[in-house]
């Protein structure tokens, strides 16, 4: 009797990398137009190699491809090649986590300094920083005090002058950190390495051209750098 063979069938992109693999054995309705066949005389179960694993993983966790064709046969890509494939997620990973710490910050607020020479702190939350621009505005307008908080201190009625000292110094912390985070985004952006990009954290210090243009903004704003 003869013995009834499988074609094996694999699937590629426009840089071969193998993106599925079957075996018309337990899938006989598949379509194979654009398909390659790797194996006319395969056994029911899919394999990349003859004698090699049943239905093998053709993705690692992330989904990249682990395999690739170069027109005659499959081979193993290399590390270097799947590193690239995941870079495009790492980014993305990386400055949602550079936004958080970034956000994280500005709300942490910062610290003022009174008419007095006394100093405290404020808080910048969403509420906090309308809060406050709502203060500001109210003696923009000609009112000689209002009423706002010190953390840690009960409210109090501020002199103009100390509103808009607080309104000050919370304008300059939210640009130090959003022009920041504007500029750890573009060092993200064109890390072309994971070991490159898993070097960027909050607080680290910018590549020089980033530095130098960051400490431009903050000048031409009229405010210094402070420490992130």
């Amino acid at each position: 009797m003869d013995k009834y063979y499988n074609k094996h069938y694999i699937t590629a992109d426009d840089q071969g990398r193998i993106t599925d693999g079957w075996s018309d054995g337990p899938h006989p309705e598949r379509d194979t137009a654009g398909a390659i066949c790797i194996n006319e005389q395969g056994g029911y179960q899919f394999k990349l190699f003859p004698g090699g694993e049943e239905n093998p993983a053709l993705h690692d966790m992330d989904g990249i491809p682990l395999w690739r064709w170069d027109g005659e046969r499959v081979l193993l890509r290399a590390e270097e090649a799947l590193e690239a494939d995941r870079l495009p997620g790492l980014k993305a990973a990386k400055l949602e986590e550079l936004s958080a710490a970034c956000n994280a910050a500005i709300t942490a607020g910062c610290g003022v300094t009174l008419s007095d020479g006394s100093t405290g702190h404020i808080s910048l939350t969403a509420e906090d920083q309308i809060n406050l621009t709502n203060a500001c505005a109210v003696v923009e307008g000609g009112a000689q005090a209002y009423p706002y908080h010190i953390d840690g201190q009960l409210c109090a009625l501020y002199p103009a002058a100390d509103i808009l000292a607080m309104g000050r110094a919370a304008t300059a912390h939210k640009l130090h950190h959003t022009t920041y985070y504007n500029h750890l985004a573009a060092w993200v952006r064109r890390c072309e390495t994971f070991d490159e990009l898993s070097g960027i954290t909050y607080g680290a210090a910018l590549p020089e051209d980033l530095a130098r243009s960051m400490t431009a903004i903050i000048s031409a704003a009229g405010g210094g750098i402070d420490a992130v």
